[in-house]
């Protein structure tokens, strides 16, 4: 892969803190043929204008962190918001992350007129797919289990 696409994932994981979401591949292939399904790029390291650690959740919600070079393949990344990630680990763990911001930041604002956090605080009930703050004490819906009958 070459600088200018660690920068981009760099300046994208970057953004994620203003707009929310994350970046999510569709797969990450190590150099030694290991590959990760739906993996949740986590952080970006550099020093100077050297890359040199990848960091991402498997589905199993392992953090990995690897050296660039041992990197192959990253297969499709995009920006996602958390309610809509494939990577049913990662996507619990942020919920749970972005659900407690969200209520700290309600329990630093209690009593002022107006809410200087509105914005974080939108942007955080959208990103998690709140529609509003009562449902922040709710603990989140489980999605469906499928199951095959005689299998």
């Amino acid at each position: 892969m070459n600088l200018f696409g660690w920068i981009d994932f760099y300046n994208g994981l970057e953004k994620t803190k203003e707009i929310g979401g994350c970046i999510e591949a569709a797969s990450i292939t190590l150099a030694d043929g290991t590959s990760f399904a739906n993996a949740v790029i986590t952080r970006v390291d550099y020093t100077g204008n050297r890359f040199y650690a990848l960091g991402f959740m498997d589905e199993q919600g392992t953090v990995r962190i690897v050296n660039v070079d041992q990197v192959s393949v990253i297969v499709s990344p995009e920006h996602k918001k958390i309610r809509d990630v494939n990577n049913q680990a990662y996507q619990k763990w942020a919920r749970e992350q972005k659900r407690a911001r969200a209520l700290r930041l309600l329990e630093i604002s209690k009593g002022a007129a107006r809410c200087s956090y509105e914005k974080e605080l939108q942007i955080l009930l959208d990103d998690i797919g709140v529609q509003s703050v009562k449902e922040l004490s709710a603990p989140p819906p489980e999605k469906p289990v499928l199951s095959v009958v005689g299998a």
